[in-house]
């Protein structure tokens, strides 16, 4: 299973290593940097909001569908043909709902018109994760992969036209907003036709009994969506909505966040691919035990040194990658970086306890995280604006993942490795003292040679350490192998 799981990480981590950071730094960077930090910030603002009421939209189908099917993967054909019609009811609640909140709140007329294709770009990323819930789930891996990256392939072909040639004039909000709706939406077909080749697709059915017990059983799991929606993009909303200069401040927030939206996708191919794996693992604690230490090894080590190397070098990459980037944009990045840590475990804890199917302790934790959230943005904003935001994020997502770490060996009857968890301990203390020393003395050469330098240092602890030995030769036992 070890060997399964590396084959197809390697798979979906190359992928995604080229394409996502491609966009990100050569195209979405760029698109901010054309329309200006208010227009994107509206944009960013209204994209997290709706996300808020994705429960409406998933109701936590996505994440059951994937554990069921890993279990059992006949069910393929049935879930489809009876989810895809609740669904598409779900979609018209989510769309009136949203609409009417967000017309409460005081969206003008611009920002209704931003919400409505914001709405169409979400309902297609949520038919293309349903459906690669099922290809996953039924084991084709490489497709799903394939599809991981599809819609940003798209962006960064026809952007790519618009931003650097001389066949558009100039890019705009609306251009931008369009691109993401023809490339999601070429996606979602692609999908559904994958999945034609891999299952028989029967007719739509609407079984009122089936969807009933399918609803009940998908609740804890919608819960957790919901939860986490809130506490996890409120912020962007209430930088907005809060403060005079809102539009701009959200524009701050989101030029720290999309490096830690990208860190998140990278940790969020772990869980994609951990969840119906660790699902088959169920009834031996012991091989689940070793398999959650391989995947927590492989994430939390590149989390921590990410992490606090973007801290110490936040101007820094600020400077570099923005054109109105000042400290206050370089400190609401660094605190943002910081999230990686606590978000990593987050992932793979949360991904865990899903797999075990016991989601009530879980839903506590996520319901005390958007209080917190609420409370701490509602303080901070005003006084701190961004950074305030920065901060009552790194906070939420370091208690949560502290809880849920607490919350999986309770259900998990397992006792924690104290060993393993010291040892990542032992790399948050070196990088702090490596990154910031390095940092401290102010060399007189470009910042990226002793970021570098610092990067091979902490690596070496961690080889030094066992974190990260028995991983890299596995994965690299198995290119030798399949070479």
């Amino acid at each position: 299973m070890k060997k399964e799981f590396s084959v197809n990480l390697l798979l979906l981590l190359g992928l995604n290593l080229l394409v996502k950071p491609l966009y990100i730094f050569g195209i979405d960077v760029q698109v901010q940097n054309t329309i200006g930090p208010e227009q994107y910030g509206l944009f960013f603002s209204i994209f997290n909001y709706t996300l808020i009421f994705q429960i409406l939209l998933e109701f936590g189908i996505t994440n059951l569908v994937k554990r069921d099917i890993s279990a059992s993967k006949n069910l393929a054909p049935k879930y489809f043909s009876n989810l895809i019609g609740l669904k598409l009811i779900l979609l018209l609640i989510y769309i009136f709902l949203t609409f009417a909140v967000g017309y409460f709140i005081g969206y003008n007329e611009e920002g209704l018109k931003i919400l409505f294709i914001v709405l169409l770009i979400q309902i297609f990323l949520s038919f293309v994760s349903f459906m690669r819930a099922i290809l996953a789930g039924i084991g084709a891996y490489r497709i799903d992969s394939l599809l991981s990256v599809m819609d940003k392939i798209i962006m960064i072909l026809l952007l790519g036209v618009m931003l650097f040639t001389s066949y558009w004039e100039q890019v705009t909000l609306t251009d931008f907003l369009y691109v993401y709706l023809i490339s999601v939406a070429i996606t979602c077909f692609t999908a559904y036709l994958m999945l034609s080749k891999k299952i028989h697709l029967n007719k739509l059915t609407f079984r009122k009994k089936y969807l009933a017990s399918f609803l009940r059983r998908a609740a804890p799991y919608a819960l957790i969506t919901f939860l986490m929606g809130v506490y996890g993009r409120i912020d962007a909303v209430f930088l907005e909505r809060l403060l005079p200069d809102g539009d701009y401040q959200a524009g701050i927030y989101a030029a720290g966040f999309r490096l830690l939206d990208a860190y998140m996708m990278f940790a969020l191919l772990f869980s994609n691919l951990l969840l119906p794996m660790l699902s088959t693992y169920l009834k031996d604690k012991v091989q689940m035990m070793n398999f959650l230490y391989f995947v927590l090894g492989l994430l939390m080590t590149f989390s921590i040194i990410g992490g606090i190397s973007g801290f110490f070098y936040r101007n820094e990459i600020g400077n570099l990658l923005y054109h109105y980037s000042n400290d206050v944009w370089g400190d609401t990045l660094g605190l943002l970086m910081l999230c990686m840590i606590p978000i990593g475990l987050s992932i793979i804890m949360g991904a865990s306890i899903m797999s075990l199917g016991k989601l009530k302790k879980q839903n506590l934790l996520f319901f005390a995280g958007v209080i917190m959230s609420i409370i701490l943005n509602l303080i901070l904003i005003p006084y701190y604006n961004s950074t305030g935001a920065a901060l009552a994020a790194l906070t939420v997502n370091s208690l949560i993942a502290i809880g849920q770490t607490v919350i999986f060996y309770s259900i998990a009857g397992v006792k924690p490795q104290i060993l393993f968890y010291l040892k990542l301990f032992i790399l948050i203390i070196t990088c702090l003292f490596v990154f910031g020393w390095i940092h401290y003395l102010d060399l007189k050469i470009n910042w990226i040679i002793p970021l570098i330098t610092g990067f091979i240092i902490t690596s070496g602890s961690a080889f030094l350490m066992g974190l990260l030995p028995n991983k890299l030769n596995m994965l690299l036992g198995i290119l030798k192998a399949r070479s």
